[in-house]
């Protein structure tokens, strides 16, 4: 209609000029001008009309071609959504619900008016009878009840969950299946450090999940969460990509997806449904309940399969992992170093030889310059597995290898003298506690 209406205009143009030419009645040099005026405008007149109808032409083919694209777009979108549903169902089979009954919250330990250290390892020079070397949670969250996710690991029973769901030290464990089916479960072992734990249920033939090779799992990767928290019987879905590799000192991946209580413990997949790594609370800090704090954020951790491979092969023989320690108290005025204020006995530290004013200057070959990076050198490194620690005394810098510790087989920090503080004027004696001169 618009191409039709351009037309008539350039038409009605020409005849207005001739009506013009035929109908004034002037002299001849008149009529001439008019004439040669109509021979000039009318074809600027049917130029302008003829861009007028390729523009309203062009703007026709450019709206069709922009809806065209936003019908493609829309089903694009909808496309993405069913391959969502069909990771959820591709998944349910091997997801399973976990529910925990008694426990008690958590108490975060708090040994020195200023807060522990980040490594727990008090850096205070107030002498100290008792161990304070003492397992922290790692944070003040309460735990709520509320059922929990995990993922069957292999037919014949045996199921992998994040350890923070037994952080309450429940009395009673149980695990339901998409069948329906809701049994007992116990408590096989637990990795307090990579958050990784194991239950077996009384059960055969049980459908397994599909790993996405390693080398699959880069950086940009569409990522899947699914959990059971939320109650009901379908899967939530949390959709985000891979952010980084090689977290967490080399345990975890990274991802944008939207990891919380609700899929601690359950599978994070790619879009053909095939488990890239199981989501856990994780921070650069010991403690069980350390990274709780960032749920829901868009920074998530996963352990991958070869790592948690390694682990599930410990926990189905019944192998724990505890925080590992070194067993020594830092001197808090020295910022700049390491330098060891006390050293437990028996500690991993003493054993090692280690004595107070020795200086740690690297760990596994990587330099410490503060306790800061002390703490993320060793915060995921369990009890039982070996280090090795340069130490610098007197300027001489030596090695040792050590094995880190549970705390509940470090012994008491022997008593040190206070240092003589400078600035507190003495106190001179009484003449009654001056001892009274022997008689002659």
């Amino acid at each position: 209609m618009e191409t039709q209406g351009a037309r008539a205009i350039a038409v009605q143009g020409r005849i207005v000029w001739c009506n013009l030419f035929s109908e004034t009645r002037v002299c001849c040099w008149y009529r001439l001008c008019l004439l040669t005026m109509a021979s000039v405008l009318g074809p600027l007149v049917d130029r302008a009309c003829a861009l007028s109808i390729d523009r309203n032409a062009g703007e026709n083919a450019q709206s069709e071609s922009e809806s065209t694209r936003e019908e493609q777009d829309f089903q694009h979108f909808v496309a993405i959504q069913g391959l969502f549903r069909e990771v959820a169902d591709r998944v349910k089979p091997f997801l399973v619900r976990i529910e925990t009954v008694g426990g008690a919250q958590p108490v975060e330990i708090r040994d020195d008016p200023r807060g522990p250290s980040p490594e727990g390892e008090i850096p205070s020079p107030v002498p100290r009878p008792q161990n304070p070397f003492r397992d922290s949670p790692g944070g003040g969250f309460q735990i709520a009840d509320g059922p929990t996710t995990g993922m069957i690991y292999s037919s014949d029973g045996y199921i992998l969950t994040s350890s923070f769901n037994f952080v309450r030290e429940p009395a009673l464990v149980s695990v339901t299946l998409t069948d329906g089916r809701r049994l007992a479960a116990d408590v096989v072992a637990r990795d307090q450090v990579r958050k990784l734990a194991m239950l077996k249920i009384d059960a055969e033939n049980l459908p397994v999940p599909e790993w996405a090779p390693v080398d699959e799992v880069r950086v940009g990767k569409w990522a899947v969460a699914l959990g059971l928290g939320f109650g009901g019987t379908e899967p939530s879905i949390s959709v985000g990509v891979v952010s980084a590799l090689n977290r967490m000192t080399g345990n975890a991946f990274q991802s944008d997806v939207k990891i919380s209580p609700a899929n601690y413990g359950g599978p994070v997949c790619d879009l053909t449904g095939r488990v890239m790594g199981i989501a856990v609370p994780m921070a650069q800090r010991p403690g069980e309940l350390a990274g709780i704090e960032m749920y829901d954020s868009g920074v998530g951790f996963a352990l991958p399969r070869e790592r948690v491979d390694q682990i599930a092969s410990a926990l189905r023989a019944g192998r724990s992992f505890y925080r590992g320690w070194l067993g020594m108290t830092v001197d808090p005025q020295n910022q700049d170093a390491i330098v060891i204020l006390n050293v437990a006995d028996p500690s991993p530290l003493r054993t090692a030889g280690a004595k107070p004013g020795d200086k740690i200057v690297q760990v596994e070959g990587k330099d410490v310059r503060h306790f800061g990076e002390l703490v993320q050198a060793t915060y995921m490194i369990p009890a039982g597995d070996e280090i090795y620690v340069t130490l610098e005394r007197k300027g001489i810098q030596f090695g040792v290898k050590l094995t880190l510790a549970r705390n509940i087989d470090l012994g008491p920090l022997p008593e040190i003298e206070e240092p003589l503080d400078p600035s507190v004027p003495a106190i001179p004696p009484t003449d009654e506690s001056v001892p009274p001169e022997e008689e002659p």
